[in-house]
């Protein structure tokens, strides 16, 4: 399939056409309010990812065993993998406010080349580590119980996750937008 003329071609351009951090950011803060407010409510949560099991979907991942990370249990053996389908109102909202985005997304990497398709899945993968990082200073996961050293991540399937964890603090130092 030809690209249109209307199909951005890299993914700064079509993260700012579809307004995605914001809308990710969005999503997530409701499903953290929704999984405090569900049968999960007295759970404390050990670790919470962002886990692109398959590009361009994403899944809300949730771990419940504060010794899987000092076990060395990598990547993390989440007890919910998929929070989404665990609290069905999470995977409501998330296939409504997302759709869109997922389609678009989808269509951009039909027509994207392999080096094109690199440099998208790198632009998807860093946009879910500065939503991470923006959730983290917003205080959102205040919604939820968390243990004690509550542990983020942005994660794939087979994923260096000392790797993951060093990208993801890369952008946690990086200067917020407007400081310099």
């Amino acid at each position: 399939m030809p690209p249109t003329p209307a199909l951005p071609l890299d993914w700064q351009t079509f993260e700012t056409a579809h307004d995605v951090e914001a809308t990710w950011f969005r999503l997530a803060s409701a499903s953290l309010a929704l999984l405090g407010a569900s049968a999960f409510k007295e759970q404390a949560f050990s670790a919470f990812a962002f886990n692109a099991v398959s590009f361009p979907s994403i899944s809300l991942s949730f771990d419940t065993d504060p010794g899987n990370r000092e076990r060395g249990h990598y990547p993390p053996d989440w007890s919910n993998e998929c929070m989404e389908a665990d609290v069905p109102a999470i995977g409501q909202l998330w296939e409504e406010g997302h759709a869109g985005i997922e389609d678009a997304l989808a269509e951009l990497i039909d027509a994207a080349d392999d080096e094109l398709l690199e440099a998208i899945e790198a632009g998807y993968l860093h946009s879910l580590r500065k939503t991470m990082v923006r959730l983290e200073a917003s205080d959102a996961f205040g919604q939820i119980k968390t243990c004690p050293r509550f542990w983020t991540v942005v994660t794939q399937v087979d994923a260096d996750t000392d790797d993951e964890e060093r990208l993801l603090e890369q952008v946690r130092l990086a200067p917020l937008p407007g400081q310099a």
